[in-house]
């Protein structure tokens, strides 16, 4: 009876320490699954990492060689652009060059002008004395301008005819105005006419003094007074009376003095 109860007893306890044995191995064997599990996770996160990076890397390089690529046409871009730009200042020097010799021609070009201008003076002095030193002092004014190049040589050109065209105008037209003419030591008023640019009429106001402008032998003009020839005076004053319109319209007779190389 004593030793099959010792029997039992040495039997539980086997049975209990092969029960607490098996346990500790099932503890044992949840862990190692733990371990291997987390094991497996880790690797798994570490390959997807190691995905992304190698992912980032390309996607790097294949950024780096389109840089290298942009780089690259840029450089060309700008060799291009360098070239031009020494294309450019070359051709601006040339450019530049021939600007100084056109102003320097056209400098001399105007300077020559200014003096042909200025030469036609003596010209304008001598022609039919009405309004001459007008068209002297414009014509020394146009000379004057295009030597300080305040004006360029067509400007001058165009009002230099345009004092010619005014010159010529007095050739078909008529005039009565009134004035003083010297005569003697005496300023006398009276009344101009200007018949077209070959004769002109004075008659003073009181009727006393009777003049027209004749040519004098030098090719210059100067007053010729017929206050004692009865019948050019008579005659002169009849010409002014039609110009001035105090008379019916009438053909008169009007005195032109002519040069003697146009006799």
């Amino acid at each position: 009876m004593n030793f099959t109860f010792s029997k039992l007893l040495v039997c539980i306890g086997l049975v209990a320490v092969m029960a607490g044995a098996q346990e500790t191995v099932e503890s044992v064997r949840r862990q190692i699954k733990a371990v291997e599990a987390e094991t497996a996770r880790e690797k798994n996160m570490h390959d997807a990492e190691k995905k992304r990076h190698a992912e980032f890397v390309e996607v790097g390089r294949k950024k780096v060689q389109a840089l290298s690529s942009q780089n690259k046409t840029l450089k060309a871009e700008i060799d291009s652009l360098k070239a031009e730009l020494g294309h450019i200042a070359e051709v601006r020097q040339k450019t530049m060059g021939t600007i100084r010799w056109y102003e320097s021609r056209k400098a001399k070009y105007n300077e020559s002008f200014a003096k042909v201008i200025d030469s036609l003076v003596p010209v304008f002095e001598s022609d039919f004395p009405y309004r001459n030193e007008e068209t002297v002092k414009s014509v020394r004014e146009i000379a004057d301008q295009l030597h300080k190049g305040v004006i360029e040589a067509d400007d001058a050109l165009n009002r230099t005819l345009e004092v010619f065209y005014d010159r010529i105008r007095l050739g078909y037209t008529t005039e009565v105005y009134k004035g003083f003419l010297q005569v003697d030591a005496r300023s006398v008023p009276g009344t101009y006419l200007r018949y077209g640019a070959v004769a002109s009429v004075f008659v003073s106001n009181d009727g006393n003094d009777v003049l027209w402008l004749s040519r004098t032998p030098d090719g210059g003009y100067a007053w010729k007074n017929v206050s004692d020839d009865l019948a050019m005076r008579t005659v002169l004053k009849d010409v002014m009376k039609v110009a001035e319109g105090k008379t019916a319209p009438r053909l008169v007779t009007i005195p032109v003095a002519f040069p003697k190389e146009g006799e």
